[in-house]
């Protein structure tokens, strides 16, 4: 299980898969650099794994959010203001995930960290100047909301999305 620093680390990886322009033939190694060499390769392998199901999921997040969570955010990151940045983007993710719910019972985390990688992709693709902005507020999200269920759960290995 990752220690804390690692954790953060391994989040950054896993933000860097996901919002990354990764060319089919690149070396991974050389587009996510934020991962260290000490990993486990079982680890690493488990972050890419998971990267690249969140990145297959697509566009989930409908226009209705997006527009305005684009628009808004683009104000906040103009104005550096991270703090408010990163709290809009997780009142956003938690939003979007009590409309999809409605009360049905879904594996809360897990859809939590669909949100978060479709709303941070599609900004991304949307904004490009945004994508710096975008990891941070990804990571800070990761690492205060998700990083209790990611390590309960036994690390990046264990968890399954579909």
């Amino acid at each position: 299980m990752a220690e804390p620093d690692s954790f953060k680390q391994q989040a950054e990886y896993l933000v860097n898969l996901l919002l990354g322009e990764e060319e089919e033939g690149d070396d991974p190694e050389s587009c996510f650099r934020s991962l260290k060499c000490t990993e486990e390769p079982e680890e690493k392998q488990a972050i890419s794994k998971l990267g690249h199901c969140l990145r297959e999921l697509g566009d989930l997040i409908n226009k209705e959010h997006l527009d305005p969570f684009t628009r808004d955010f683009q104000k906040l990151a103009e104005q550096e203001a991270v703090d408010q940045a990163c709290e809009f983007f997780s009142n956003t993710v938690n939003k979007i995930f009590q409309e999809w719910t409605n009360g049905k019972e879904l594996a809360v985390e897990q859809n939590l960290l669909k949100i978060t990688a479709s709303l941070g992709r599609q900004v991304a693709n949307k904004m490009p100047s945004l994508v710096e902005d975008i990891k941070i507020v990804m990571n800070s999200f990761i690492n205060s909301k998700l990083r209790s269920w990611l390590t309960g759960d036994g690390g990046w290995e264990n968890i399954h999305i579909e």
